[in-house]
């Protein structure tokens, strides 16, 4: 009898275990979110409080609240569609009008300590919505419209963290963290196409991260971003392949 039990329990489980596992990216892009939309209202609120504690306030320390608030706000929309079951594709868009308001907050930003935390969570929601980190949220993509494909490879060396924003028929490198180096050599076949397209990245080489943060849209001017971190010291030769 005890046999016959544990043999119906493993049955179980194993007939259960593919639904179970559905529903795991999903929990998990929603507790990030719900994370993301606290980080955001407290950073929101200290901007606030440095602002009222500066008698010299200027306009760009006003612009800095007022953006700080407006990412707050748009956060806990973004989680609010996540609760909601919004499809993937609707969590795509409104992810990409996030990180643009994102860069926005940054490019004010005097509270780098406290930003720290946001970007972070940002970056787990990038995976989570399948950005090339595996996650899951659906598994959707966007579409594409059609037309030829094309591919872009890059090498270069990175010190900390930088990110690749290719547009076109160009790569440009942005330097977030650690030596600034400009020996980077994109090879292209074919422009990235001025239209939204899933760029997958199909092989990457080198020792920390490579992961797709951002996909082509009309709200970041078809532009792919791909982010490199580096979680060791000194610097390190990387290379990675997009595809579209």
């Amino acid at each position: 009898m005890i046999t016959r039990s544990v043999l119906v329990v493993i049955a179980v489980l194993v007939l259960a275990s593919p639904a179970f596992s559905q529903f795991v990216p999903q929990n998990r892009l929603t507790d990030t979110a719900d994370r993301l939309s606290r980080e955001a209202r407290e950073f929101a609120d200290s901007s606030y409080t440095n602002f009222t504690s500066n008698s010299r306030a200027l306009r760009n320390d006003i612009e800095a609240v007022m953006l700080a608030h407006q990412f707050a706000g748009a956060s806990q929309i973004f989680y609010r569609m996540v609760v909601d079951r919004r499809r993937n594709q609707d969590l795509r868009d409104a992810f990409d009008m996030l990180q643009t308001l994102a860069r926005s907050v940054e490019r004010n930003n005097v509270q780098r300590t406290n930003w720290y935390n946001v970007q972070r969570l940002l970056t787990d929601i990038s995976r989570e919505l399948g950005g090339g980190g595996g996650g899951g949220g659906g598994g959707g993509q966007f579409p594409d419209s059609g037309g030829r494909g094309g591919s872009m490879t890059w090498r270069g060396r990175v010190d900390d963290d930088v990110r690749i924003r290719i547009r076109g028929g160009s790569a440009d490198v942005e330097t977030i963290g650690g030596t600034e180096y400009s020996d980077s050599q994109p090879n292209f076949l074919n422009s990235l196409p001025n239209r939204r397209v899933t760029v997958r990245l199909t092989q990457k080489q080198g020792r920390g991260e490579i992961f797709i943060e951002q996909q082509p849209s009309r709200e970041n001017d078809f532009t792919a971003i791909v982010r490199i971190r580096d979680p060791r010291g000194g610097v390190s030769d990387y290379a990675f392949t997009i595809e579209w």
